[in-house]
């Protein structure tokens, strides 16, 4: 038999990352991950629908009639339990290869729980102190974009 694609606890948080993008109904949701996973991963109504009742019983999603069909959203609760989750959801990511998300809406600390997710396995196998002068020298580069974004945008809304 073979391994399990998704671990205990990431199918539903796949789901509630895709409807964070957009609401969906649950054969938009297997067509979805059918892209994103597939061949690997072969979604079913069996697997996929008691994830989303699951999602809606901690009432991190709802769904709403439309058309003959119930499309689902997240809530707010929904919305924090995303961000509670950032750092599981960024492992998942690294671990099947698949990034989540538009990718145009990542905020810095999503980013950045994307860029610890992907170095934690280095641990105790770089020297500290080397990696502390990498780190210092992004985190400067970063600083300079943000300066440098800062006037672009003064001398836009002075133009």
């Amino acid at each position: 038999m073979p391994p399990r694609f998704f671990r205990h606890g990431e199918l539903p948080l796949v789901l509630l990352a895709l409807l964070s993008e957009s609401p969906r109904h649950g054969y938009d949701l297997m067509a979805e991950l059918k892209r994103l996973f597939g061949p690997r991963y072969r979604p079913s109504p069996g697997s996929i629908y008691p994830a989303i009742e699951a999602l809606q019983a901690e009432g991190l999603i709802e769904g709403r009639p439309v058309a003959e069909k119930v499309v689902y959203a997240t809530t707010p609760a929904g919305e924090q339990a995303l961000h509670d989750r950032a750092e599981m959801l960024a492992a998942l990511e690294l671990r099947v290869g698949v990034r989540l998300g538009t990718g145009s809406g990542d905020s810095l600390e999503t980013l950045l729980t994307r860029f610890k997710a992907r170095l934690s396995p280095l641990s105790g196998h770089v020297d500290p102190g080397d990696a502390a002068a990498v780190l210092n020298r992004a985190a400067d580069a970063i600083e300079l974009l943000a300066s440098t974004s800062t006037i672009k945008q003064r001398r836009h809304h002075a133009g």
